[in-house]
């Protein structure tokens, strides 16, 4: 009955049905191992609570990144839900092989070029514009010397956006760029932020 209530629950998700099938069979192992550890421990339960499968569930899709070891993972929309349960937004989840990002350092800025893979494919087709939404800059030593948010959007061409990110106060050197989100926009929608991870290494002289 639990198996029943996880596959159903997995099964209104919105992703790929590689990842969905790719979720249910963990989900199920670590279950049975579960129960297993449980059983050779002298732990003797009348059948498996619901609330462990559940919370089996929630680790198995918000650790969904771990599964990229396994197999390439698509991008997928994700409701973003308020405190009462109703759907405020939307994002866009895993999307590090979906763009590629290069870097170039001019005078003092740091020009962040971003290259949509299939940029025919949704959400990048509807896209006029593309930013950076969330990143950071480190040094070799893993030390952030610049945070921040919400770079300029710039115009989408042929695929490709470039956005300028000040490097105003850093010292000269090597460092790398880490992006967390992204953000695309058209004028008949909401901005929709996608989150990855890039990474660039890049020098200041």
């Amino acid at each position: 009955m639990e198996h029943k209530i996880l596959k159903e629950n997995v099964n209104r998700l919105k992703m790929p049905a590689e990842m969905r099938e790719r979720i249910i069979r963990n989900c199920y192992t670590v279950a049975e191992e579960k129960v297993m550890s449980k059983n050779t421990k002298k732990y003797f339960f009348k059948r498996p609570a619901i609330a462990v499968a559940s919370l089996i569930l929630c680790l198995c899709l918000t650790g969904v990144t771990t599964l990229a070891a396994t197999g390439k993972l698509q991008g997928f929309f994700r409701d973003i839900t308020g405190r009462n349960g109703a759907i405020i937004g939307t994002t866009y989840e895993q999307a590090t092989e979906e763009v590629k990002l290069s870097v170039e350092t001019a005078s003092d800025v740091l020009m962040v070029t971003a290259t949509m893979i299939n940029p025919q494919m949704p959400p990048y087709g509807s896209f006029e514009q593309m930013g950076v939404e969330s990143y950071r800059i480190i040094d070799m030593e893993g030390k952030v010397v610049l945070e921040g948010t919400e770079a300029a959007m710039e115009e989408v061409v042929d695929g490709r956006v470039t956005v300028t990110i000040p490097l105003e106060n850093i010292s000269q050197g090597e460092y790398k760029l880490v992006v967390s989100q992204l953000v695309g926009s058209s004028k008949a929608d909401q901005p929709l932020v996608m989150s990855g991870v890039w990474e660039c290494e890049f020098v200041c002289e």
